[in-house]
């Protein structure tokens, strides 16, 4: 099972390096895909030292007249959702706050996450440390979903 997810992640790594290098492909009836990002995500449960590490690569398609559609792939609950949220913010880790009003237990039960990549051809190297899951689900909401 490692080395099917070894071998798509690396397939999937390779078409977004090369989406990448070329911007938005356009075909001729003016659909357009374009890649936001990739990263790799890692997280850390301090308490049972448990480690979660995935890739999340994000794109977005458009036809002529339409608005862009955000796409996810990778291997979190809801990869799709998890874009939407980071193209919300550009990208920029800090400004995600999904779920402001959400009431987070005051159980201590420290989370690290980190995450490196692109995004829009701009390097990532992102890390924080939240008190427990729901602090982390609270600000990030499905990013770190694994």
């Amino acid at each position: 099972m490692r080395r099917f997810a070894a071998v798509t992640v690396t397939a999937l790594l390779s078409a977004a390096a090369l989406t990448t290098g070329a911007g938005a492909a356009q075909a001729s009836d003016g659909f357009r895909v374009h890649v936001l990002g990739g990263l790799h995500l890692k997280r850390v449960d301090a308490t049972s030292g448990q480690t979660q590490v995935t890739y999340l690569l994000c794109t977005s398609t458009a036809s002529d007249g339409a608005a862009p559609v955000v796409h996810g792939l990778g291997g979190l609950k809801d990869a799709t959702s998890a874009c939407e949220e980071l193209a919300a913010v550009h990208g920029n880790l800090d400004a995600l706050s999904v779920h402001p009003t959400w009431l987070a237990p005051a159980v201590v039960a420290p989370v690290e996450v980190r995450a490196a990549g692109t995004w829009e051809g701009a390097r990532v190297a992102w890390g924080h440390k939240y008190t427990n899951g729901g602090w982390l689900a609270r600000a990030t909401g499905d990013v770190f979903a694994f």
